[in-house]
């Protein structure tokens, strides 16, 4: 037992060598999937402030499903289109202020945070959240996402 501890130890300290190439091939990997998930903030900027869903519209597959930790989950480009209108209007199509973060991302999968503020009345919302979004070919197919909402101070 204790020869396999230490065999175990020593095979945890080793490093080993990854080629160049590959290390190359990675840093271009999160530097596309970084870009994308710029882009996509930008598309959801336009969506939720401006009613454009175009850049959705390119960015996500229309087959893109969405999974929320309340348990709701969108089927499609198409559901989320009717969702984010839904939502806008049950707000009563309040102005929204919207502080987006690009966290970190690897491979085909990126994360973002979030924290809007919906210029309701009589009281302002803020939704604070968090995103995990997974692509292929260059759409996005699917995203994992939690948020809360606490009532904002007037003017912020």
């Amino acid at each position: 037992m204790r020869k396999f501890v230490l065999a175990a130890l020593g095979a945890a300290s080793m490093s080993y060598a990854v080629p160049a190439a590959a290390q190359t091939s990675g840093a271009r990997r999160t530097e596309d999937v970084r870009g994308f998930a710029l882009k996509y903030i930008a598309a959801q900027r336009a969506a939720w402030e401006r009613n454009d869903f175009s850049g959705l519209m390119i960015l996500e597959d229309s087959a893109v499903v969405f999974h929320n930790i309340n348990g709701t989950v969108y089927d499609g480009r198409d559901a989320h289109t009717r969702a984010i209108v839904g939502m806008q209007e049950s707000f009563n199509r309040a102005s929204i202020t919207q502080d987006w973060k690009y966290l970190l991302g690897s491979g085909d999968v990126f994360s973002l945070s979030y924290t809007w503020t919906i210029h309701s009345t009589p009281q302002p919302l803020k939704i604070t959240g968090i995103l995990v979004g997974r692509i292929r070919d260059h759409k996005l197919v699917e995203e994992w996402g939690a948020n809360y909402q606490v009532a904002a101070k007037a003017g912020g």
